[in-house]
């Protein structure tokens, strides 16, 4: 006669093929593997037409259920409160303004954008980060002109310091977010009273533990980029972090070579004269291995990098 399985036998079946669908399903999402992958159309709120015919939501999300295993907003983009520390004694507030967006374009400063007509383009997104102090006035056709988040560095930080300091580029980022990520915030105090003299409403941010030498050995690690011993670029030290936070990612302004797809001279800035060689050369970023490896996130799917006129 045969024996009937038990209730508990058969609940024990379930959860052990539950466990293994689970398992192998947890596997291939975070296996980062760099093998060409099946693009999918999905919907885009916010830009043009109802698809988006390069994103691939599977490269996208291998790449944002890693980057968020390393960094994270709260720590990324802390705000800090000027009155709050000197009250408490503290030196950050763990809180961010920072949420959570479907579409983002994160804007360089390369001259890639010039007659590039990607303003309305880059306006669409939920969310717009802009890196450094890059006018956008006279250039808004080209680099549109909302923003969400600007990105500075110690250069920029240092610029306050001069007679000649025009707070202009300051203005143009009211009601935003101005966020710097790495170690050194000597200049910061001056900038938050750089933003309360002109009455702005600008939140600065900071990342608590910079990530900048973290990225490099993620995209090493994790992607085998082989990145040099230089400094990662803006480009990718933004584009890794909005990962975080970002689900559709577009790159307008990063590119750096001195012509383009036709043969056409380019500028190092959109906004002056600068020669793309010069700049380069002297640099302490590996420019063109750090495109390459976008290029290929590009290739799979994982973001969208601009590297010509949007219309």
């Amino acid at each position: 006669m045969k024996r009937s399985l038990t209730t508990t036998q058969v609940l024990f079946a379930v959860v052990l093929i539950l466990s293994l669908f689970l398992l192998q399903k947890y596997y291939n999402l975070t296996n980062f593997s760099t093998e060409p992958l099946m693009k999918r159309e999905v919907t885009a709120f916010g830009t043009k037409g109802l698809f988006i015919d390069w994103y691939n939501v599977t490269s996208a999300f291998r790449i944002s259920n890693q980057t968020s295993r390393y960094f994270n907003p709260s720590e990324n983009f802390a705000i800090i409160d000027y009155d709050h520390c000197k009250k408490n004694g503290t030196s950050v507030v763990m809180t961010t303004p920072v949420g959570h967006y479907r579409t983002c374009a994160v804007v360089g400063n390369s001259g890639i954008l010039r007659d590039s007509g990607c303003g309305d383009d880059i306006d669409r997104n939920d969310f717009v980060i802009r890196v450094n102090d890059a006018p956008l006035k006279t250039f808004e056709q080209d680099v549109g002109e909302k923003t969400n988040m600007t990105i500075i560095n110690r250069i920029v930080l240092n610029k306050m310091d001069r007679v000649d300091f025009d707070p202009q580029w300051i203005i143009s980022r009211n009601n935003s977010i101005m966020s710097y990520i790495l170690v050194n915030r000597t200049n910061l105090p001056a900038l938050n009273a750089m933003i309360r003299r002109l009455d702005l409403n600008i939140t600065i941010t900071y990342s608590v533990s910079p990530p900048k030498q973290y990225i490099k050995t993620f995209w090493n690690e994790k992607y085998n980029s082989n990145l040099s011993n230089g400094g990662t670029t803006a480009g990718l030290n933004t584009y890794t972090l909005a990962s975080t936070f970002c689900d559709v990612i577009t790159l307008y302004g990063f590119y750096p070579y001195q012509r383009n797809v036709h043969n056409k001279k380019l500028h190092y800035h959109y906004f002056d004269e600068t020669e793309v060689e010069m700049e380069v050369n002297r640099s302490r970023h590996d420019f063109f291995h750090q495109h390459e490896l976008l290029k290929s996130l590009h290739d799979s799917g994982a973001l969208k990098l601009v590297t010509d006129v949007c219309k």
